[in-house]
């Protein structure tokens, strides 16, 4: 099956450290993203970090997510290890600072779907989704560091 890439950016007006901290935050993912999120087993050396298991709701689908590699601050790395309609999924989440008052999250997801014919439309879905959460990540982060 052909791979499909997703890319996204978004700025905030946030120090990268609480945009990372919402990004990162298994449990309370669902309040940017749609569906339902729970952490599974804890990773090391944080729960959120490398080896965190995260199962995802997301409509007719439940997947698990596994963290394989974590920079507090700086990136995230998971895998779909179980479920989900993709396969040989790997997303990768990093965090840079702009300068004292932005930062960029950048999002890219590399997937196969497991039926042929279908990558197409879960790469519009998923974009869609994704930049949708990551807009409300950045607003989030912009009021929470304000207050």
């Amino acid at each position: 099956m052909p791979v499909h890439t997703i890319l996204l950016e978004q700025s905030a007006q946030a120090p990268k450290k609480i945009l990372f901290e919402l990004l990162t935050d298994h449990q309370n993912l669902g309040r940017f993203f749609d569906g339902t999120y729970h952490l599974v087993k804890p990773g090391k050396p944080k729960p959120n970090g490398i080896g965190a298991i995260r199962r995802v709701s997301a409509g007719p689908f439940t997947f698990d997510e596994q963290v394989i590699d974590y920079k507090e601050n700086e990136h995230l790395h998971y895998r779909i290890v179980n479920g989900g309609p993709v396969q040989e999924h790997g997303g990768w989440i990093q965090v840079q600072s702009l300068n004292a008052d932005t930062s960029r999250i950048q999002y890219r997801i590399s997937f196969s779907p497991k039926v042929k014919g279908t990558g197409w439309l879960i790469k519009l879905l998923l974009k869609k989704s994704i930049q949708k959460a990551l807009i409300n990540v950045a607003r989030y982060g912009e009021s929470s560091w304000k207050r």
